[in-house]
């Protein structure tokens, strides 16, 4: 349930992000709520452990959507950093054609994220608990 309210609370974020570029009406959201309050609870995201094993085996590509300062004091190795404010200009850089893993801080951003790049037809999932959880699961990251 915890995770059903996180989502609801995600896309409430989320419409003022796109507002600027798509009207919603408020059958629209009320319908994306309700749609967001019955997925399951690992519904489009993954624990680390099976994130490192995707990215082992199928080399998806990998969205860090925090702030570039953030970005600068550790990321995934291979991931691209586009902010989460700045996804909606930035979309056409993203690759239809292979499955995306996204990140942030400790999972809000990335759900937002999913949300919206779900909304565009991308095949994406988020690292549940972001960077923070692939750290201390004693995975490597690079720092500049």
């Amino acid at each position: 349930m915890k995770t059903h309210k996180l989502m609801l609370v995600v896309l409430l974020a989320l419409v003022p992000v796109l507002a600027s570029s798509t009207n919603f009406s408020a059958l629209t959201i009320r319908e994306v709520g309700n749609f967001l309050t019955a997925l399951p609870t690992d519904f489009y995201g993954v624990q680390p452990p099976a994130a490192k094993a995707q990215i082992d085996a199928i080399k998806p590509f990998l969205l860090d959507v925090r702030e570039p300062n953030e970005y600068k004091e550790g990321f995934l190795a291979g991931a691209v950093n586009i902010p989460i404010r700045d996804l909606p200009a930035k979309i056409t850089s993203l690759p239809k054609d292979k499955p995306i893993l996204v990140y942030c801080g400790i999972g809000h951003r990335g759900a937002m994220a999913v949300v919206f790049l779900r909304g565009q037809g991308y095949n994406v999932k988020s690292i549940m608990g972001g960077y923070k959880a692939w750290v201390a699961a004693n995975f490597p990251v690079v720092k500049e």
